[in-house]
């Protein structure tokens, strides 16, 4: 990760992010994983996502399904 630093006012940060591409019945899916150190964690990490997503409690987002306006990537907890 590089440090971050202000360009037109605006902070900017360079950050590895691995894109890790799934599948289900409800289509494809990209999820991006900020804390990876290598592809192999980066897979373990989009498996937990899976195992959350398949907790019968959980309410599933349809792929049309646009993120709140106040979603923030960062809170994704890998």
């Amino acid at each position: 990760m590089s440090s971050a630093e202000i360009y037109r006012g605006w902070i900017i940060e360079a950050r590895p992010v691995f894109c890790v591409q799934v599948w289900s019945a409800t289509g494809e899916c990209v999820i991006p994983i900020h804390n990876a150190k290598t592809e192999e964690e980066a897979l373990h990490f989009a498996k937990r996502w899976i195992d959350l997503q398949m907790t019968p409690d959980r309410v599933k987002p349809q792929p049309s399904d646009s993120p709140p306006p106040d979603f923030d990537d960062d809170d994704i907890p890998f």
